[in-house]
């Protein structure tokens, strides 16, 4: 009887719109067209493991678009490529002339939505630590500390919300296509994405009271970092279904590198680890007692012979407090390792936060660090340069001193045409180098980035070049820059906070995340309306 009485409805609707016109018929066509539903996928245990939280992907078959966005199919380490400059190829249309829109994915993973707008003085818990250390919460617990990955034909960010997720997102419109929320801690990196495998990293920035006592002991190699889980994870790129996971030895904060089916990261534990990047099953482990890896991504630099180097920093609990590592990629074999040359000491996480940046043609690494620290509160920000191949140091630059700025201290180098590229957040100004002497071509000093330090603001994540302009993200702005001479060009205002953010740029659309967990979606012309004629001129 219901489904006489339904139809008896539905044909009068459409007899009363032949006569009121099409509209009417429009509109019940959109009531009645199914809504397509995700497919949702939860994972409870992996290899007779359990996970402490359950795992659910959902996905949204009908978000993806259905055209080829001619992006690189893989992301191999942070900031895209070893020398970090964020800028990838692209044929679309659309990305070529710039696309807008904006997404607090934080809020889909369970954080409060807060906008661009809201004042420091109202996030959570400022009223009681104060706005420095509530943005530092925010960033490591709440937002995206780092900027995205695209590849694929997708836009991939971490979330620490909920405790830690995962988004794949359309680049073109913001649209989720898939997310996956429930993973082991906090997700704080960028995704690394290869053969159609995107890899997420997860741990926290805590040490519990065991560890100090096993300081006091002198027992070194059982401090590990990270309160919480540790563990990395594997899914397919496409729809999110999870392939495998890895626990590991304290946090996993910082982002792998993958080089020829060479999954390497490395952790909280002091723990180097190369996996098969397909299986996830173990090809080596070196353990270093005394280091842990804080937030040093892992880059890597191919010898001459063709064997790859795994490089990162670590942070030593002995003199000389940090440093780089390099391993032989295939035996997992410890190649070098360097650190600054006395007189001058790494400072607190310095060497175990910051992801080196690499000069493949070269056969440089580069490395920054805050160091030296008085009683004053200040510290100097230094610059290190070591050969790629045996870890010998080339140049220390000391770019100043300045007071200890919250949280992440040092800034991501990036590499291009012989010209480092590194900020000092202490100093609130993004510097020049030449990568073979270390000798400082300009100096910028970012305007609105208070000083002393009283929020975290940077300039901390690696500057990006693009269309011979440098586009760094600081504070609540973008600021455009000449790469020449650091003319500042544009102050561009965004809002909220950036973390260790840098522009990802394809075509003329920029890509930013933001600590108050927002993806932002941004044509170059309005962050800076002379561009185009800049360049060409």
């Amino acid at each position: 009887m219901k489904r006489i009485i339904f139809a008896i409805a539905l044909i009068s609707v459409f007899l009363i719109g032949s006569f009121l016109g099409p509209s009417i018929t429009q509109i019940v066509s959109q009531v009645i067209t199914p809504i397509p539903q995700p497919i949702v996928r939860t994972y409870d245990i992996y290899n007779t493991t359990y996970f402490p939280y359950e795992v659910k992907v959902t996905y949204y078959p009908g978000n993806a678009t259905s055209q080829n966005l001619g992006l690189p199919g893989s992301w191999l380490v942070t900031n895209g490529g070893q020398s970090h400059n964020a800028v990838v190829d692209t044929t679309c249309t659309e990305l070529i002339q710039g696309v807008s829109w904006q997404q607090d994915f934080a809020h889909m993973a369970g954080a409060a939505l807060i906008p661009l707008s809201a004042p420091e003085n109202m996030l959570p818990g400022s009223n009681v630590m104060g706005t420095r250390s509530a943005l530092v919460m925010l960033t490591q617990m709440v937002g995206e500390p780092l900027g995205v990955s695209l590849a694929d034909n997708l836009l991939f960010v971490e979330e620490d919300s909920g405790p830690g997720s995962i988004f794949a997102v359309n680049p073109l419109n913001g649209q989720v296509v898939w997310y996956a929320t429930g993973l082991a801690s906090y997700a704080m990196n960028n995704p690394i994405v290869y053969n159609g495998i995107v890899y997420v990293t997860v741990g926290d920035v805590g040490f519990n009271f065991a560890n100090f006592v096993h300081y006091e002991n002198g027992q070194y190699s059982a401090i590990h970092r990270g309160m919480a889980y540790g563990a990395i994870y594997a899914f397919n790129a496409s729809d999110g279904i999870l392939l495998w996971m890895r626990f590991t030895m304290g946090e996993a904060m910082p982002a792998p590198a993958v080089y020829d089916g060479i999954l390497a990261y490395s952790d909280g534990g002091g723990e180097f680890v190369g996996v098969n990047a397909t299986t996830g099953q173990t090809l080596w482990m070196d353990s270093i007692p005394g280091l842990f890896d804080s937030m040093s991504s892992v880059n890597y630099y191919v010898m001459p012979n063709g064997t790859p180097l795994f490089v990162a920093g670590f942070t030593s609990l002995t003199e000389p407090f940090g440093l780089l590592v390099a391993v032989n990629g295939i035996t997992g074999k410890m190649v070098w390792n360097a650190s600054l040359p006395s007189p001058n000491k790494p400072f607190n996480t310095g060497m175990g936060d910051v992801p080196p940046a690499v000069d493949q043609s070269l056969g440089i690494v580069v490395q920054s660090t805050v160091a030296n620290a008085e009683p004053n509160g200040t510290v100097d920000t230094m610059v290190l340069a070591v050969n790629a191949t045996n870890g010998h140091v080339l140049w220390v630059t000391n770019l100043g001193r300045g007071y200890t700025p919250p949280a992440f201290k040092g800034a991501v180098p990036m590499i291009y045409n012989n010209t480092v590229f590194v900020g000092a957040p202490s100093l609130g100004t993004e510097f020049a180098l030449n990568i073979s002497t270390g000798r400082i071509i300009w100096q910028t000093r970012l305007n609105g980035i208070s000083l002393p330090p009283t929020a975290p603001g940077g300039p901390r994540g690696s500057a990006t070049i693009y269309d011979n302009l440098l586009w760094i993200a600081g504070g609540p702005n973008v600021y455009v820059l000449n790469p020449h001479n650091g003319d500042l060009l544009q102050q561009y205002y965004v809002g909220g906070r950036f973390g260790i953010v840098n522009p990802v740029i394809a075509g003329n659309t920029m890509y930013l995340t933001n600590s108050y967990g927002w993806v932002i979606a941004i044509p170059l012309y309005q962050v800076f309306p002379l561009f185009q004629y800049y360049t060409n001129s």
